[in-house]
């Protein structure tokens, strides 16, 4: 398709691109790729997911990566609207079509999407950011804030959570750097950004025929009833946002991480046995009682070549229900590697509950469909979530690698408390994300004393 070369132009410029060079490559680029020219898309299956959520969240999730330079802040913006160009979804309103919600492709400045600015008191700069709002009806879904602090940029990311999970965040973010340091450092145009499908069946493709037809058969995804939950005083809902964090230094965590491989384990049963035994001595829990922790499943794993699919959410959950939480860290830390090991023996951990969630949604119009989801669907009061391993190699900007990073998932809604953790050049970094009062906040706050304590016990 021919564009308005002119039109098309002015345009891009009003947006706040100001290289010529590449204006003209990318107007080329999306001749290239009609699709995205389109005024509107379709709301996929885990957008829908996410859209029912707001009545658990604020389906805002929360991203953090920190330089030891000052960020370029014209490139960075340059390559900001090459970015959103190439993912029209992100600069989108979200219409609640009863029939069929939908993205509706909506105008913009890059200084609407990219917030630059010199800070002084950096913690309160980023508790402000992380605190807004993002509507549905706004025309960006992603907000970056670009903070400038004694030398050093830090790079701050909410987004609708219909948008991406942190799988999703982690391929964007190593593309914009990607395209960033081409740009920078050798005048590449930034077009490397992945157009590809953001349907919830890319994670069927690569199976082979007799293993896909098993996993769209399977329907239930049923998760374990469990009264234990973090001990906030009530249960409202509150308007106030609450990140409470920790780090564990690398020589600390290193040693924790090489116990849990000797005795059979992973990083993740290390990461919730370590919430298990934390809650457990916050909440007064008795060692032989048993409980259950979701736990967030990737499933790009399924997925043999991750360039060819957009940035979207394909997640799913597990669920590490233990009969008895053990008489110390080191005991819980056996029965939730058993666990995992069970969970392990099913081919199809994470696949469940998808092919009927996609049923509902094909099958009915959207306002009779999430009705009904919510009915079968149990949001899980406890749960963790890990990000994984940072690559500082793929997140490095015109050869700057991070020294820090962070991840804070969308504010939950008590009781429910889900931890997000990441690792970066060998710390640990976990928070928990609350709509919550101070009250809350004391509560957290003891609870990663003691999450800490477990964590540098080995």
């Amino acid at each position: 398709m021919k564009l308005n070369y002119e039109a098309e132009a002015l345009s891009l410029r009003r947006k706040g691109l100001t290289d010529e060079k590449v204006i003209k490559d990318l107007i080329t680029f999306k001749e290239q790729n009609p699709k995205l020219l389109k005024k509107t898309l379709p709301c996929e299956t885990y957008d829908k997911i996410n859209l029912m959520c707001r009545k658990y969240m604020d389906r805002l999730a929360r991203f953090e990566v920190d330089y030891d330079f000052l960020v370029d802040e014209e490139v960075f913006k340059n390559v900001a609207v090459c970015l959103l160009e190439s993912a029209p979804f992100l600069h989108s309103q979200i219409i609640r079509n009863p029939i069929a919600p939908y993205w509706k492709i909506a105008d913009y400045n890059v200084n609407e999407f990219v917030f630059a600015k010199e800070v002084e008191d950096l913690e309160k700069a980023k508790k402000e950011f992380f605190s807004r709002q993002i509507p549905l009806k706004s025309n960006i879904q992603f907000n970056i804030g670009l903070f400038y602090h004694q030398g050093r940029t830090y790079i701050l990311f909410i987004w609708n959570h219909m948008c991406m999970d942190g799988g999703g965040f982690k391929a964007f973010w190593s593309d914009f750097c990607k395209a960033y340091s081409d740009y920078a450092l050798k005048g590449i145009s930034p077009l490397c950004f992945s157009v590809g499908s953001r349907k919830h069946t890319e994670v069927y493709k690569d199976m082979s025929p007799e293993f896909r037809k098993k996993a769209r058969l399977k329907l239930a995804n049923v998760s374990p009833r469990d009264k234990h939950r973090f001990p906030f005083e009530n249960d409202n809902v509150e308007k106030d946002v609450v990140i409470v964090s920790r780090k564990v230094e690398k020589e600390y965590f290193d040693k924790a991480v090489a116990y849990t491989k000797a005795q059979g384990g992973t990083v993740n049963d290390l990461l919730v046995a370590s919430y298990i035994d934390a809650l457990k001595k916050v909440a007064g829990f008795s060692n032989e009682e048993g409980i259950s922790v979701s736990c967030a499943t990737d499933l790009r794993r399924h997925i043999k070549d991750l360039t060819t699919i957009g940035y979207t959410n394909h997640v799913s959950f597990s669920h590490c229900a233990i009969n008895r939480m053990g008489n110390d860290l080191k005991e819980t830390l056996s029965i939730v590697s058993e666990k995992t090991k069970e969970l392990k023996a099913d081919e199809f951990m994470g696949l469940h509950g998808i092919p009927l969630l996609s049923f509902a949604y094909k099958t009915m119009i959207y306002a009779q469909a999430e009705p009904i989801v919510k009915l079968f669907y149990r949001n899980p009061t406890l749960s963790v979530s890990n990000v994984g391993k940072i690559d500082t190699v793929a997140f490095s900007l015109a050869g700057n690698p991070p020294f820090s990073a962070f991840v804070a998932g969308a504010a939950k809604n008590k009781p429910c408390a889900v931890m997000t953790a990441l690792s970066i050049n060998g710390d640990l970094s976990v928070s928990i994300c609350l709509r919550g009062n101070k009250k809350d906040e004391e509560i957290l706050e003891e609870f990663f004393t003691e999450y800490e304590k477990n964590i540098k016990s080995f």
